[in-house]
């Protein structure tokens, strides 16, 4: 059962903008929709991870997957091309099924604007 998470996201990435090197970085840092879905991407990941023993490859599998994705975001050149990204990247996490236990709570990228 998938449980959708109320909160509000607040648009601020889950690193420093202060210290953003890369191009993808600073397109993030400079759109607040990017920063929102970057945040709840991050959350996402944080409490899929904490479930880690729950999760059919473990989260071994949850960190080369992410890994792999953050390569493919990183060839992004436009803001449309991330905002595409992290949507589908949200919504994967929170689609993981779980072996046993009780689904974390997601932000699905529906509740971004």
């Amino acid at each position: 059962m998938l449980i959708v998470a109320s909160a509000s996201v607040f648009a601020s990435p889950s690193f420093d903008c202060a210290k953003a090197s890369t191009s993808v970085e600073k397109t993030i840092c400079g759109s607040e929709t990017l920063q929102k879905l970057d945040s709840a991407l991050a959350s996402n990941y944080r409490d899929m991870l904490a479930a880690g023993d729950d999760l059919p490859g473990g989260a071994k599998d949850l960190k080369q997957d992410q890994k792999a994705w953050v390569a493919k975001r990183n060839v992004c050149t436009s803001e449309k091309c991330l905002a595409d990204m992290y949507r589908t990247r949200i919504d994967e996490i929170c689609d993981i099924p779980m072996v046993k236990g009780v689904h974390p709570n997601c932000i699905s990228s529906e509740d971004i604007k």
